[in-house]
């Protein structure tokens, strides 16, 4: 019955990361929000769902250079990096890029920070992963692609790269769900709030009613809030690696989502991307090497 709950909140995740780059898109490509707007809203409005929760663990106890580099690389300016690439590239190419990155540097942040070292299988696997984001990255400079995509593929790099080293803080930190929240949402709310509000372009006192709303639940609601509770409960029923089998299904569910939503038609070379990536992921989460601290 566990796993069944476990997989129901895996898949909740899932849904809510398409729906947080679905939203993403539409926000970034519309004059109504900024950027900076998006960001803000996911992270005030899940710090103060958090809250309470928070206030109830008090004392945290979190190191401050651990609570610096999970809120510095999993906070705002990792979603600034994601959506200014979705000023420029699909969601497709978001999904694919991006969680398709994540894995290998992920990888290589964990062989640098902690030692676990990939096993040769799962250098295949990360081997897939690059070339079906290289095939992403191909269509995008191919003939008929719109001006600039490669932009926006630099900056979902880039947001790979900060979530991984966000992943490995958290791992290296041993920090619970708890203190990941509050070195994730704090630090954010006080740091990066007064900034947007004072001195960040904004179009919060103008956008209708509607646009301000969608973003706040689907970034603040379900994007940080929801998604990082389902994660973890799914971690601890199913742990980590089916969880991330589960997680390996956004690039394909993303692309799909996007047809009907946003009226983005895949090219042939994003579809095979995400097939490719999904199957290097795949590798990379099953695949697994030797724990160094068992050798």
């Amino acid at each position: 019955m566990n796993d069944w709950k476990g997989i129901a909140a895996g898949l909740g995740t899932v849904a809510c990361v398409v729906a947080m780059l679905i939203a993403g898109r539409l926000g970034a490509t519309t004059e109504a929000l900024t950027i900076y707007d998006l960001a803000g809203l996911r992270m005030g409005v899940a710090a103060i769902l958090a809250a309470p929760l928070l206030l109830r663990a008090w004392p945290w106890r979190v190191r401050l250079r651990d609570h610096a580099i999970v809120a510095f690389f999993g906070g705002a300016p990792f979603i600034l990096l994601l959506f200014g690439g979705m000023t420029f590239a699909p969601v497709g190419h978001a999904a694919v890029v991006m969680y398709g990155a994540l894995p290998v540097f992920a990888a290589l942040v964990a062989w640098a920070w902690v030692g676990e070292r990939p096993a040769l299988w799962q250098w295949l696997g990360i081997a897939a992963i690059v070339a079906g984001v290289g095939a992403v990255g191909w269509e995008a400079l191919g003939v008929g692609a719109i001006p600039g995509q490669w932009r926006g593929h630099l900056l979902f790099v880039g947001a790979a790269l900060f979530v991984a080293i966000w992943y490995g803080g958290m791992r290296a930190a041993r920090l619970s769900v708890i203190h990941s929240l509050v070195a994730l949402l704090v630090l954010n709310a006080l740091v990066y709030l007064p900034i947007w509000l004072l001195f960040l372009p904004s179009g919060l006192a103008t956008a209708p009613l509607a646009d301000i709303a969608l973003q706040t639940v689907v970034h603040g609601v379900f994007g940080a809030f929801l998604c990082i509770f389902g994660h973890a409960y799914a971690v601890k029923t199913l742990g980590p690696t089916r969880q991330a089998a589960v997680s390996a299904w956004v690039p394909a569910f993303a692309l799909i989502a996007a047809i009907p939503t946003l009226g983005e038609i895949p090219g042939v070379l994003n579809i095979a991307g995400v097939i490719v990536v999904t199957a290097g992921i795949l590798a990379t989460v099953f695949l697994q090497g030797r724990d160094p601290a068992r050798s």
